[in-house]
């Protein structure tokens, strides 16, 4: 599922930047388990010798707040637990397994920094990375009596482990968030101030998990934003450029808490340029920065100005204040400042633009001519002649030799399409499917999207696609992205699953288990599939996942399913535990097994494994505690908006 799923979850952005861009040739229901009361007792019955060597991690925690506090007799029990605890933490060397449930537990019972903070400070120099990632952790939530632990927190920012990194990362945002004296000390302000670069530094991180740590604990150490800017753009400046653009996405996902920083960047030279870029990844959250874009639309150098512009375009409407600098770039005597001006003006809706944008889609120059008929059309959604001429002009673009063309047609026809009748849209569905072989990857995604949104008028084209060796897993992926509007492609699916091709037979099956119950038609096929030993594994991953997510519907296959939870791949044992639960919820001596399952599964690659499990544990309740910590990593740092929020409500289902 690696060309259309993640790019064309969410609707295609019509007309994007990168396109024009590339076109005009510039860059671009119980607590917790109670504690057990003696050391021992604590590791021989909360740690799972069969389980994997992989141990979940926490990122993010609550910190408890002095109501929630024991009792004063409960208190000095819990003293005696923590000090039996730290003793274990120091002389269980040689089984880090231990290690870690001392922490945990030490992190449960929410002890005295002065009993814990030191044992935990050792902790963070232990050979084993997850028992760096725990105690990492641990002094994150002991909150700001912690301070001094954060030079060794920074130094942890170099780790070779990603999760170590995030956690130390956290947990210094963790320790100044819980510091809320009125007058920092002089001290104390010192340490928070020295993790600043470091933290810094993080922001171009490979792994997006560390880069998104960092940005929050950042905005909770800088005390002065516009020291802040001047450190980052320093970073930024000195980065591999093909680090900085992720730092520039990680940014993005601050939102609105993100454009006060950028707009101190909009005025210095050196980085006026990724602010612009960021901005208009905001979208509507930027509204704040329409004015100085407005100025750099106008007064800033020529790619300052386009992206400027791109910026209020990903604005919208909000952006009107900002329409006579941009009908001024319609103007220009460079063309590419025109591309961008007559898409922004489309976005936006200015209809006070109609003049300029009528002269423009007069022009010999057909790009500009088809994008101001594309505005046009935007603006003005009832008029029918504006609709047709856009319609017609774009349609000739489908066929152009320049491939940014192509992709603005396909964009653009894609983005008009719901006003069209059935036959002309199923006769753009089949335009489409031709586009997805085209040899600028760009243009076969902008096809595969516009399939997408285009939905059950496109089947008879994906249906014959399905036919076409070349085009026939994209057609698949978008099927599966598509959800029950695919189940009229049921036979078409079935029979895909008896295709040669592992890759073919495994986006069969993955595009059944989308359509879901509905596709219970399927569910023979499927346990020939899963049981067929000699399939490649990953067919039988996806047809097991598809009989779970056909539900009660697959009830059939329940026995096979329990046969293969005690299967040596540790993967399709997952999946299959996973199904039964799906299949037979609430089966109590099964979620004894399924949860060490499920926790590893939230570690996988593929985001719809992630999110499944995360509901999965969700549904498993209070019995999931030992999932709790990797479920809140996930709902900080997981790269999926879909599986931070899955995880998030899982974890108010099993800690309520």
């Amino acid at each position: 599922m690696s060309s259309f799923v993640l790019p064309l979850r969410v609707p295609a952005t019509v007309l994007s930047a990168g396109m024009i861009l590339a076109c005009v040739g510039c860059a671009e229901t119980q607590s917790p388990p109670a504690a057990i009361p003696e050391a021992a007792a604590v590791v021989e019955e909360v740690v799972d010798e069969s389980a994997p060597e992989e141990e979940v991690v926490v990122v993010e925690e609550t910190v408890a707040s002095p109501a929630d506090e024991p009792p004063a007799a409960d208190h000095d029990s819990a003293t005696s637990r923590i000090t039996k605890l730290v003793e274990l933490l120091g002389s269980a060397t040689d089984d880090s397994r231990a290690r870690v449930v001392a922490i945990d537990e030490i992190t449960t019972l929410n002890g005295d920094a002065s009993l814990t903070l030191e044992p935990l400070s050792a902790a963070l120099a232990d050979a084993e990375p997850r028992v760096r990632w725990h105690a990492a952790r641990a002094i994150g939530l002991i909150g700001r009596d912690a301070v001094p632990a954060i030079p060794a927190l920074a130094k942890l920012l170099n780790d070779a482990d990603p999760v170590v990194v995030t956690q130390a990362a956290a947990a210094i945002g963790h320790i100044r968030d819980d510091d809320e004296r009125a007058e920092i000390p002089a001290d104390a302000a010192s340490i928070y101030a020295s993790a600043v670069e470091p933290l810094v530094a993080t922001m171009v991180h490979p792994d997006p998990r560390a880069r998104r740590a960092a940005v929050r604990a950042l905005r909770q150490v800088s005390t002065s934003r516009q020291e802040l800017a001047k450190t980052v753009r320093k970073q930024l400046a000195d980065a591999d450029p093909i680090a900085v653009m992720p730092a520039l996405h990680t940014l993005a996902d601050m939102g609105a808490d993100a454009v006060p920083f950028l707009l101190e960047s909009l005025d210095d030279p050196a980085s006026r340029y990724w602010a612009e870029v960021v901005l208009a990844e905001l979208g509507p959250d930027a509204a704040p920065a329409v004015d100085p874009l407005a100025r750099l639309a106008r007064e800033g150098e020529i790619a300052e100005k386009m992206q400027a512009i791109l910026a209020l375009a990903e604005i919208g409407p909000a952006a009107a204040p900002a329409v006579p600098a941009v009908i001024e770039s319609l103007s220009s005597s460079d063309s590419s400042l025109q591309y961008v001006a007559a898409f922004a003006l489309g976005k936006i809706g200015a209809g006070e633009a109609d003049a300029a944008l009528r002269e423009a889609a007069a022009a010999d120059d057909p790009f500009l001519a088809s994008l101001a008929s594309w505005a046009l059309a935007t603006i003005h959604p009832d008029d029918a002649a504006l609709q047709a001429e856009a319609v017609d002009r774009l349609q000739g673009g489908l066929t152009s030799d320049v491939p940014a063309v192509r992709n603005a047609a396909v964009e653009g026809l894609s983005d008009l399409a719901p006003r069209l009748g059935e036959p002309d849209r199923k006769a753009l569905a089949k335009a489409f499917a031709g586009l997805l072989t085209d040899p600028m990857p760009t243009v076969g995604l902008a096809a595969g999207g516009g399939l997408i949104r285009l939905g059950a008028d496109a089947l008879d084209a994906l249906r014959a696609a399905l036919a076409e060796q070349p085009v026939r897993n994209d057609a698949l992926e978008i099927l599966s992205v598509m959800g029950p509007q695919a189940l009229p492609a049921l036979d078409d699916l079935v029979a895909a699953l008896a295709d040669s091709d592992p890759v073919c037979r495994s986006d069969a099956a993955f595009a059944i288990a989308s359509i879901g119950p509905e596709a219970k038609a399927a569910v023979p096929a499927l346990e020939q599939v899963l049981g067929d030993e000699s399939a490649e594994a990953t067919v039988r991953y996806t047809a097991a996942y598809a009989l779970g997510k056909m539900g009660s519907e697959a009830a059939s296959a329940e026995p096979l399913l329990r046969k293969l939870v005690d299967s040596e791949d540790e993967q399709l044992a997952t999946v299959c535990v996973w199904a039964v639960l799906k299949i037979k919820p609430g089966d109590k001596p099964l979620v004894e097994s399924a949860v060490p399952k499920l926790r590893n599964a939230l570690q996988g690659e593929r985001e719809m494994i992630r999110l499944e499990a995360a509901v999965a544990l969700g549904e498993i309740g209070p019995p999931a505690a030992s999932a709790v910590p990797m479920l809140e990593m996930l709902a900080e740092d997981d790269p999926s908006s879909a599986v931070r929020a899955a995880a998030k409500a899982a974890v108010r289902r099993i800690r309520p």
